[in-house]
């Protein structure tokens, strides 16, 4: 039974993908044919704002400040965030390498969690100029001017037909050394959880959980075989019980 649990959460943890590093010193913003990804059902990917203060492997010349949103496939193709924006990171803490997961689920425990529909196209887009007077705007941006996007195609495959079993991009990417950082993304197009803002978290944490249905039912399952085990156990004992004093009995003199 425990292992038919782990086996059950080892099919819905799924896969990191190659992490989204959120600055203009990523050179896959300004690739050909932009910066479209594959993710499948089950897999996580990491979205990181890289710190100035010191400087690290990802690190632009100089901070630059960002609100990133999800919005649906004509919204991102415009670069326009809906008026109550579903809001996943603010870059604005120079001093910190901060981190956000989207886990790709079809169905979310959480209320603020996000649900994604294989076969459907979503983006992740910035629309502000890089400076922190410009976090506000909701329109256009480096979105339009640095092509600082993400597609995000869910459940499907760079070369069409049935979708591959790792994820996969247009281009490869530098591999992740870092942990995936715990926070539940929202909805689509609905506002974020207030209290999930991830601009003062720089510590990194588990993942989300996995699952719940496919959870409860492993867990179900091994209910049912510690019960049988159980009962099998007090039937045997009950058996010897039984037999024993007619083991133990002598005759009299």
């Amino acid at each position: 039974g425990a292992l038919l649990l782990l086996g059950v959460l080892g099919l819905v943890s799924g896969l990191s993908l190659e992490p989204v590093y959120w600055n203009s010193a990523n050179k896959r913003f300004q690739a050909e044919g932009g910066y479209v990804l594959y993710p499948q059902i089950g897999d996580r990917l990491d979205l990181l704002c890289p710190r100035a203060r010191p400087p690290g492997p990802h690190s632009s010349p100089n901070y630059e400040f960002y609100k990133l949103y999800l919005v649906g496939g004509a919204q991102g193709r415009r670069c326009e965030a809906p008026p109550a924006p579903n809001l996943l990171l603010t870059c604005d803490r120079p001093d910190l390498d901060l981190r956000f997961t989207i886990k790709f689920q079809e169905y979310s425990p959480n209320l603020w969690g996000h649900e994604f529909r294989s076969h459907h196209d979503y983006y992740i887009i910035a629309t502000s100029d890089g400076t922190r007077e410009g976090l506000e705007s909701l329109q256009g941006g480096v979105c339009l001017t640095r092509g600082m996007k993400v597609l995000l195609r869910v459940g499907q495959s760079p070369r069409g037909g049935a979708a591959p079993r790792k994820p996969v991009s247009e281009m490869p990417m530098e591999r992740d050394r870092g942990a995936a950082h715990s926070l539940e993304p929202g909805k689509e197009n609905m506002p974020g959880d207030p209290t999930s803002n991830a601009t003062s978290r720089g510590a990194e944490g588990p993942l989300p959980p996995p699952s719940m249905p496919a959870v409860a039912g492993a867990a179900g399952g091994l209910a049912l075989l510690l019960l049988g085990v159980a009962g099998a156990g007090g039937a045997m004992c009950w058996r010897r019980r039984r037999a024993k004093p007619s083991e133990s009995r002598h005759p009299g003199p």
